[in-house]
């Protein structure tokens, strides 16, 4: 080897790395981050974009693509939108409307006229309550010179009778349980059920009067009957219709129409206790008469009448 000659070497070859882009998903070419020593974290800049704006820049390409998808879920969801009828234009299919008292035009009839009688022979009504309010719980065998002697009109205490049957009747229907889908029919029976209730017992207290007391007694103890009733009928009317127009206030208006009835029960079976008790052993025969004649026949009314709207329900 010659001494003046010298060994060339040869450079090595530069060897470019790839740099790391920011985000995979940025179009940047890698000179963008030429010089940067470690790639930068787009994470949390992606995640709040993600949530307010956009995750990224797009393309034209990738946005062209996302518009051509909106349109489609547009369309797709106008379709089924379309398919989705709501009945505004063809209407809907009618639906009986669950039966109630209003429903029931004979009843509202009956009702009214009730009412309107009434109406027109306040007056004697009037003359009737103020005669009754003696005969509620006075047991006198002599009058007082200021008592209300004069008897109450024969027309004013059939009106008040007759509320009392239609009335009293209405509240019994509404107690039982098949009254949730009325009927005239079974309210007719519940009122006629009363009416006989209350004929059966002026027979009874009639009876009664006649074997245990004396005519006066007798006379006195059925006034009290007759005065009770009355004002318990007149008392019914309001809860009542409110009842029957009002279906949402049953329960608390029947515990209204039974106590109305127990008290007028209560002071009628205290006039008869004034009146017919003398002596402990006519107590006994007082229980007999509790038993025998009111507490059992309200029973049997109760179920028999439940039979009978069972029975025209089937």
């Amino acid at each position: 080897m010659p001494a003046d000659s010298t060994i060339t070497v040869a450079a090595p070859v530069a060897h470019r790395e790839p740099k790391q882009w920011l985000d995979q998903r940025l179009p940047y070419p890698p000179e963008y981050v030429e010089g940067v020593s470690r790639p930068l974290s787009t994470t949390l800049v992606d995640s709040i974009g993600a949530d307010t704006v956009a995750p990224h820049i797009m393309t034209q390409h990738q946005a062209e693509i996302y518009a051509e998808q909106q349109w489609a879920d547009s369309i797709v969801a106008a379709r089924a939108y379309a398919e989705a009828h709501s009945g505004h234009a063809e209407g809907l299919p009618a639906e009986a409307m669950p039966p109630a008292f209003g429903q029931i035009d004979p009843l509202g009839v009956i009702v009214a006229a009730s009412l309107a009688a009434a109406g027109l022979c306040a007056g004697g009504i009037r003359r009737a309550l103020r005669s009754y309010r003696t005969a509620l719980w006075s047991v006198r065998r002599r009058q007082n010179a200021f008592d209300d002697t004069h008897k109450a009109p024969l027309r004013a205490s059939v009106m008040l009778a007759m509320l009392m049957v239609v009335f009293g009747g209405l509240a019994l229907y509404c107690a039982l349980p098949c009254s949730m889908s009325p009927t005239f029919a079974g309210a007719m029976c519940a009122v006629a059920a009363v009416g006989l209730y209350y004929c059966f017992q002026y027979c009874a207290y009639t009876a009664v009067g006649y074997a245990f007391a004396t005519p006066q007694g007798r006379s006195m103890w059925l006034a009290g009957f007759v005065a009770t009733q009355a004002y318990t009928g007149l008392t019914l009317v309001v809860p009542v219709l409110l009842m029957l127009f009002l279906p949402d206030w049953r329960g608390p208006l029947l515990w209204v129409c039974c106590a109305l009835f127990l008290a007028g029960k209560l002071i009628f079976i205290g006039k008869g206790l004034r009146i017919f008790f003398h002596k402990i052993g006519s107590l006994l025969y007082f229980i007999l008469y509790l038993c025998a004649l009111e507490i059992i026949p309200v029973l049997a009314l109760y179920a028999g009448l439940s039979w009978v709207e069972a029975w025209i329900a089937a």
